[in-house]
């Protein structure tokens, strides 16, 4: 019985000690303790064992979100687009059983192996563990960072919108004199169309008289890319409580589209605008700056790093920019009282520590090393109270592992110089005065009907301008903007000319006739760009009715590089070289050309009102006919740039395929011959030709090739479109001055109608009102749109 009894206790022991060690197991297992270990023993093993990670695709790019959801459909997009890594960053909130096949999931358990010192630091919880897959991405090679969420979307062009090229052309934010902050401050959602909203972190006590302002970009032909590119959002944006609070739907949220025509725009040194983490691309040299503070709120920390990230790039002449929308994000339901509380210090504070960023220097012991700047950077931040000393240390640890990774520091240069030429006689001018300024729209503002309003309001200036003359039989009544939109709507023609962009040139500096062309053209369009010199001391505006109008645009070529009309085709050159979004196509037209917008082309096909012809050429004597081809041909030969001798090759593919007039020479034997000219005040561009246009014309506007050779070689080397009454388009010698018996409504276009004429009342405006005017009225207005149809397969015989 003893033995018995004892056999029985001690099987009871030992039953015991292995209950408590299963249940120790178990507890060690599933439960937190204190370190959020969090994975069931299989995935524990998996995140282990670094072996069993996707293969690490090719091109050096990654993804970095953190979770605390299971797989959404948009990280299933992220996973699955081609060519990029996505690590997803786990924490205690997220669940047990997260997989998801070609993702690198850091779980907490695999986090602790990481070989960072950030890592134990950082808290739990916290969505600034996203630095932890920073790190683990640069530890992979990553060249590219793309910081995103687990609920954006990539659309439209998505990551293949943002520039990865080390030089690129565009615009650029350079206030001139900027002698205040508010001057310096960049609202993007302004520049790309909404009236009266800001992003997140905007300082607010800037924005009721903030306009980004006049006379704040310049064009560039060569500048360094953006080492920080900052995507918009279409949909739901990221704006702060206070905007959402007055203008979000509590059900839907907000529902906003930016303008889709405007372009990236790059910041300048010196210049700010608070970004978020949202729809963000890193280059490397921006990885020392990509630190997410952990000791202010969730709904500060990214704009933090923003504005500290600036002043850290600029020390390096590095810069951010913005591209357009290519994201969409359908944001879940929030507390907006709530993130209003959580974004206070961001009301408070912003425009402060803007203003003391860029106030502060570095200078201590004279130092020419950027770390030891950023390291009292970090330490000054925590005197001043923007964060605490807490994050200035681990952005010191985030730093240390950079450097124990190999991470190389920029170094501190001083600020290239973007300023627009002042020069205004030289033909070699790399950045320029420029102005770009779409219509502000509202929230769920019908944009049909407000470009049918403004439709209506700029041709009744024009009636105005007409009845000052005593023509008044335009007077009669005009559709209601609501009818004057289904009508255009339903218009063919005027529906593929919202999508393209109208550019107006003038030969000599403009004085008069921007006004006119505004009122006729602009709603139609997505865009009017002015390009010639423009001074706007010098211009005259003689009436109210035909005034400017602003925003006016413009891209400022000086007396040189126009030289009287010689280099007009460099205009289209530089609108393309501004990198607007989404446009079909680019009509060039000079101010004394009547463009009937109402007549159809083939979109698909350059345009030309009369085409090639194969004349002997009288510029081909000049420095600007053959002098300029030897050149030309010389610089090719010699050179070994990528871009000059694919285009170059294009050029003299094309001109032996299409054959036109049945020359099958290659490049240098017809850019050489004294024949060929296009007489070229009017023409039209499709997006798909665009880019060999403008590398084609930047190579012959260096050579210094006159207008019209150089767009004759351009058509011959290219399909295209003439007008079927190209040849009534020009008019030369006594009948330039009997204009009005030769313009009718078929044409394409008529050349010249001389604005500078119309300036005063007089007989030459009234019968520009009686025959031009009279004319847009009736097809434009009032419904008698029975024109002429151009047929999209005509093509002119030149055998």
């Amino acid at each position: 019985m003893t033995k018995l009894l004892t056999r029985t206790l001690f099987l009871l022991a030992i039953s015991a000690v292995l209950y408590v060690c299963f249940l120790f197991y178990k507890l060690n297992n599933n439960s937190n303790l204190l370190e959020g270990a969090q994975k069931p023993a299989s995935r524990l093993l998996y995140q282990n064992r670094t072996n069993e990670f996707p293969t690490i695709k090719a091109g050096n790019r990654w993804i970095v979100v953190t979770s605390v959801s299971p797989p959404t459909e948009d990280v299933k997009r992220l996973a699955a687009i081609e060519d990029w890594n996505l690590v997803v960053v786990g924490d205690t909130k997220t669940p047990l059983d997260w997989q998801l096949e070609n993702v690198h999931f850091l779980s907490v358990v695999y986090q602790k192996q990481l070989p960072f010192s950030l890592v134990t630091e950082l808290p739990y919880k916290s969505y600034t563990r996203k630095n932890i897959g920073y790190l683990y991405a640069i530890s992979k090679g990553a060249e590219w960072i793309y910081d995103t969420d687990d609920d954006n979307k990539p659309c439209g062009l998505g990551l293949k919108q943002f520039d990865y090229e080390d030089q690129v052309s565009g615009v650029r934010f350079l206030p001139q004199n900027a002698s205040e902050i508010s001057q310096r401050i960049f609202n993007p959602y302004r520049f790309y169309g909404m009236d009266g909203m800001w992003p997140r972190g905007f300082p607010l006590e800037h924005f009721e008289k903030h306009t980004n302002g006049n006379d704040t970009q310049v064009l560039c032909y060569k500048m360094k890319r953006a080492a920080v590119q900052q995507g918009l959002v279409h949909h739901d944006p990221d704006v702060d409580a206070i905007y959402r609070l007055l203008n979000a739907d509590k059900n839907s949220g907000l529902n906003v589209e930016f303008n889709k025509f405007a372009p990236p725009i790059t910041l300048s040194v010196g210049t700010y605008s608070p970004w978020n983490s949202q729809n963000t691309l890193f280059h490397k040299s921006a990885f020392h700056t990509m630190f997410l503070p952990t000791t202010v709120s969730f709904r500060t920390t990214d704009i933090w790093r923003s504005f500290i990230s600036q002043k850290i790039l600029h020390l390096s002449g590095l810069t951010v920019s913005f591209v357009p929308a290519n994201a969409v994000q359908f944001r879940n339901a929030h507390d907006y009282l709530k993130d209003f509380k959580d974004e206070k210090q961001v009301y408070e504070d912003s425009g402060k520590m803007i203003e003391f960023l860029h106030n502060w220097n570095c200078t201590l012991n004279n130092s020419t090393v950027l770390e030891d700047c950023i390291d009292r950077l970090l330490y000054d931040l925590v005197k001043v109270g923007f964060w605490l000393e807490d994050d200035a240390k681990m952005m010191e640890m985030y730093l240390d592992d950079l450097k124990n990774m190999g991470f190389e520091f920029p170094k501190l240069i001083d600020n290239t110089d973007y300023s627009p030429s002042t020069n205004e006689t030289t033909r070699d001018v790399n950045c320029r005065r420029m102005h770009l300024e779409f219509d502000l729209l509202k929230p769920r503002e019908n944009q049909s009907i407000k470009r049918a309003e403004q439709k209506l309001n700029y041709f009744g200036d024009i009636v105005d301008w007409c009845n000052e003359t005593g023509y008044s039989n335009l007077s009669n009544q005009f559709p209601s903007a609501t009818q004057l939109a289904k009508q255009h709507g339903d218009t063919y023609v005027f529906q593929k000319d919202q999508n393209s962009v109208l550019i107006a040139v003038n030969n000599y500096p403009w004085q008069y006739g921007m006004g006119l062309i505004q009122r006729l053209y602009q709603p139609y369009f997505a865009t009017i760009i002015f390009c010639g010199s423009w001074y706007p001391e010098n211009y005259l505006n003689l009436d109210n009715t035909t005034s400017v109008m602003h925003p006016v645009n413009y891209i400022h070529m000086n007396p040189a590089e126009m030289s009287k009309g010689v280099f007009a085709y460099h205009c289209v050159t530089l609108v393309k070289e501004l990198h607007l979004s989404n446009v079909q196509g680019y009509f060039l037209m000079s101010d004394d050309t009547v463009f009937n917008i109402w007549q159809r082309i083939d979109y698909s096909r350059v345009h030309h009102l009369h085409g090639s012809t194969n004349f002997y050429n009288s510029w081909s004597p000049t420095e600007y006919g053959i002098q300029a081809a030897k050149k030309i041909i010389e610089t090719v030969k010699a050179s070994t740039d990528p871009k000059v001798l694919t285009t170059w090759k294009k050029f003299d593919n094309g001109l032996k395929q299409f054959a036109y007039h049945n020359i099958t020479d290659g490049g240098e034997a017809q850019l050489s011959s004294t024949h060929g000219k296009s007489i070229s005040d009017f023409y039209y561009i499709p997006s798909t030709e665009i880019d060999y246009y403008a590398d084609l014309m930047r190579i012959f506007y260096d050579g210094g090739l006159f207008l019209e050779t150089a767009v004759n070689r351009f058509l011959r080397s290219v399909d295209h479109q003439t007008s079927l009454a190209g040849s009534s388009s020009y008019l030369w010698d006594d009948n330039r001055a009997r204009w009005p018996k030769f313009y009718n409504k078929d044409l394409v276009g008529l050349h010249p109608i001389k604005p500078s004429k119309f300036g005063y009342p007089g007989e030459e405006r009234k019968a520009y009102c009686a025959t031009v005017i009279q004319t847009w009225s009736d097809i434009v207005f009032g419904g008698s749109r029975n024109f002429t149809v151009k047929d999209d397969t005509a093509k002119e015989n030149y055998n």
